[in-house]
């Protein structure tokens, strides 16, 4: 765990980092500058090309995590070619991609043009987005296997945002003056990232191009077809469930692209809580499958249980913050996004009961019970397109939202029962509940306290107060081990410091 700690705080920094310069684009200059249906084609376009780039790697992202200890465990680094298999059909299937594209195009314009006629001009650029989005992904997965995941978190949170906050600026101040140029420029900037990280991992030689087919692989290839198989659908139906939303939104809401956009800030908002499980996934991954491999149950329930809880903690210290400050949020915004406060509460419950209940996904991902975390995926993509489709119809954004998380859940439900059913894995204990009655409390109590008139500096203080006895009472009581270690040690070297 002290690994998984130690990558995940240097992700962490990097991931929160890169989120305020997004939150700066999203909840500032996006808004200012641009037209809701403007910003709304950017959410869109990286929500489809989201689902195109899953369709590329064709699963092999999974295989590579679940395969590459008994890869690396009977062949040197020179005849290992399981690299080379996932680079390659990751470009065929880009090519694949390009050439029948053209037959989807007009299924698309079709559901959009009425509500979203903006996207019906600039359905092209979904294909160098979707090109840029695959080259990173499988690059990244080549960085986490080797430990560089901190670079690689680095450069997909930090870098990338950073890239957009200057294309943005390039249009605020007439340097960019066409929208056409911009949101073209805009589908080919994930492409810098990847090129970065391609070249560190070129300079690393921890690859080598490999056409030779090894034992290994004559051995595990039927193995490796049908779990890629049935993960890359499970992936693909787990992407389409979580950008469903925004699509379902652009061709049925009457808003269109307008209520795209107020979506998008809204579920951005809420992402900030799904920082340290994005950091921590990257360094647990290769632990978790270590640990199938290695048949150790013991280690996967620690990993469980931990992460399950640290996740809980952190999410319900951060939904407490975003509560307190609904009232900025609705100020800064404007009336446009009046129903932002009511989206922002809805998600971020379902947000804070994924994040809960561990990462259940993972655990079942790279098991030999995968197939569940197949079918758990189909009901969740079937269940959220139904009542995001039918709920948005009715009511609107906010019946996307009630959608989204009666989805989630059903969802983790699911999981959470078939992990202990079988293997006797569930990741609660007091201090979960402890930890969401202390942060719901202490939300009640200061959301119905007010320090001052002025709303920024009663704010500011009832995120203050509300964050040192959040922290206080977390420590105190020891509800979390790792977090209360790591606030001894960082205790420690500051009182080292001062002497």
């Amino acid at each position: 765990m002290a690994t998984i700690r130690k990558q995940s705080i240097y992700s962490s920094i990097y991931i929160y980092a890169g989120f305020a310069i997004g939150a700066f684009n999203v909840l500032f200059l996006f808004p200012k500058f641009f037209t809701p249906e403007e910003f709304g084609l950017t959410r869109i376009l990286m929500d489809i090309a989201l689902i195109l780039s899953m369709i590329c790697t064709a699963g092999m992202l999974p295989v590579a995590f679940k395969f590459y200890p008994f890869y690396n465990h009977y062949l040197p680094k020179e005849k290992n070619e399981l690299p080379t298999m996932v680079l390659m059909i990751g470009i065929l299937m880009c090519l694949l991609l390009y050439f029948f594209f053209p037959l989807l195009e007009p299924i698309t314009l079709r559901k959009f043009a009425n509500r979203s006629p903006i996207l019906a001009n600039h359905l092209r650029l979904v294909i160098p987005l979707t090109f840029s989005l695959v080259a990173f992904s499988m690059l990244e997965v080549l960085a986490w296997i080797i430990g560089k995941t901190i670079l690689a978190n680095f450069l997909k949170e930090f870098i990338f945002r950073v890239i957009v906050l200057l294309t943005i600026l390039a249009w605020v101040f007439g340097i960019v003056k066409e929208y056409s140029f911009f949101i073209e420029f805009y589908a080919y900037l994930y492409f810098i990232p990847a090129l970065i990280l391609a070249w560190v991992l070129i300079r690393s030689k921890s690859y080598h191009l490999v056409f030779s087919k090894s034992n290994v692989t004559q051995k595990l290839s039927g193995t490796m077809f049908k779990f890629g198989g049935a993960y890359f659908l499970g992936n693909l139906l787990n992407v389409v469930a979580k950008t469903n939303d925004t699509i379902i939104i652009a061709s049925q809401s009457t808003g269109g692209l307008a209520d795209a956009a107020i979506f998008t800030i809204a579920t951005y908002l809420i992402t900030v809580m799904d920082v340290p499980q994005r950091s921590m996934i990257s360094a647990a991954i290769p632990q978790i499958a270590q640990a199938w491999k290695d048949k150790d149950l013991a280690k996967l329930d620690r990993l469980y249980k931990k992460t399950a809880l640290n996740l809980l903690v952190i999410a319900s210290g951060i939904l407490g913050t975003v509560i307190l400050n609904l009232p900025a949020f609705v100020h800064v915004l404007g009336p446009t996004y009046a129903s932002i406060s009511i989206l922002m509460l809805i998600l971020g419950i379902g947000k804070l009961i994924d994040l809960g209940t561990g990462m259940n996904a993972h655990i079942l991902q790279l098991s030999k019970h995968w197939k569940i975390d197949l079918f758990s995926n189909m009901f969740f993509v079937l269940v959220s397109i139904v009542l995001n489709y039918l709920l948005t119809r009715s009511y609107g954004i906010i019946g996307t939202a009630v959608g989204s998380l009666i989805a989630v859940i059903l969802f983790n439900f699911i999981r959470f029962y078939f992990i202990k059913r079988i293997y006797g894995l569930q990741p609660f204990s007091w201090r979960n509940g402890f930890t969401l009655l202390t942060a719901a409390g202490l939300t009640f109590v200061l959301y119905c306290i007010e320090f001052h008139d002025f709303i920024w500096i009663n704010l500011a203080l009832k995120s203050v107060f509300f964050i040192m006895a959040f922290a206080f009472i977390i420590i105190r009581f020891n509800v979390s081990p790792d977090i209360t270690e790591l606030y001894s040690m960082a205790r420690s070297r500051l009182m080292r410091r001062r002497s």
